[in-house]
């Protein structure tokens, strides 16, 4: 009788600790169940921040990015003898990211302050009219990391269509003239702005003061 007893004992306490093991849990939650559900909604937020982050640093590295800039290059040639030396504006493009990019042939736009309409310029190479600007095909694809360069027009006809279009007789246009700027369009749907390189600056202002002026860069 006495082993019975004692064996229903302790069940009795095992039980008994079971109970107020159970009751402790149920107060411990129901004390703190505010401070639970808010853990849990700051859990859900850190995960959905996580994954907006990580979709945006996927996006931010796939995106387009390239760097422009025109210059006035020469040409030099052994069979070139006797005459001027050939030179041209010459605009050259960077691809920044990791996808490639793609250039039409209606990429290059100057702007003029002030107004709303840019002014496309169809580069001399998409023909083969020119000796030596090779005529190549458009559009044209840039692999990541690499660059090209594209022959818009030779200096007379840059200067022509500078004192035409942008750099007028009036003083206005001399003025607006000075901060006349290009950007590049990508067939991906993007614009970039064009650095212009002190050699073209050079051929604006020499045509403002009415005047040539024979400075180039490097070809």
């Amino acid at each position: 009788m006495r082993s019975g007893n004692s064996q229903s004992a302790a069940t009795s306490g095992v039980d008994s600790v079971r109970g107020n093991v159970q009751m402790f849990l149920e107060e411990l939650l129901k004390a703190h169940q505010f401070t639970i559900a808010a853990l849990g909604v700051l859990g859900t937020f850190a995960a959905v921040t996580v994954a907006l982050l990580n979709s945006y640093m996927t996006a931010r590295a796939s995106r387009t990015k390239i760097h422009a800039w025109a210059s006035i290059n020469v040409v030099y040639h052994d069979s070139i003898k006797g005459t001027e030396l050939p030179r041209y504006l010459v605009v050259s493009v960077r691809n920044l990211g990791v996808m490639p990019v793609h250039i039409g042939a209606g990429f290059f736009h100057w702007k003029i302050p002030f107004q709303r309409q840019l002014f496309e310029v169809l580069p001399l190479d998409m023909s083969a009219g020119d000796k030596w600007a090779p005529q190549r095909k458009y559009p044209t694809e840039i692999k990541p990391r690499t660059s090209d360069r594209f022959f818009l027009s030779d200096l007379e006809m840059f200067r022509h269509y500078s004192r035409q279009h942008f750099i007028g007789a009036s003083i206005w246009s001399r003025i607006t003239g000075r901060f006349l700027s290009a950007v590049v369009f990508t067939d991906e749907g993007k614009v970039f702005k064009v650095v212009l390189d002190k050699s073209v600056r050079k051929q604006l202002a020499a045509i403002r003061k009415d005047q040539p002026h024979n400075s180039a860069g490097v070809a």
